[in-house]
């Protein structure tokens, strides 16, 4: 039987519900390992894309790195209370 190549809505949907089984420090952790990290391929968006969904999905606020259709990887976060801050050193 052939198998049938992957496409970036199918990486998507994986990391999608992986980052849903996720907790919000775990996916603090995620995010965290992908700022500084210049690499661009089509699967890594998928990811991006998956992970910002997440973000937006829960009850944090997320204003400080997340805008309507992009995310910034400038800076690490962490949680205070409700809210996910930017770590400026």
């Amino acid at each position: 039987m052939e198998r049938k190549e992957k496409t970036l809505q199918d990486y998507f949907q994986d990391y999608k519900l992986r980052f849903s089984k996720m907790t919000i420090d775990e996916l603090i952790e995620v995010f965290n390992r992908e700022v500084g990290n210049k690499g661009w391929v089509g699967v890594r968006g998928a990811y991006l894309a998956a992970l910002h969904q997440e973000f937006l999905s829960r009850e944090f606020d997320c204003s400080q790195f997340i805008f309507e259709n992009s995310t910034s990887l400038q800076y690490k976060i962490r949680l205070e209370g409700k809210k996910l801050v930017q770590i400026i050193d």
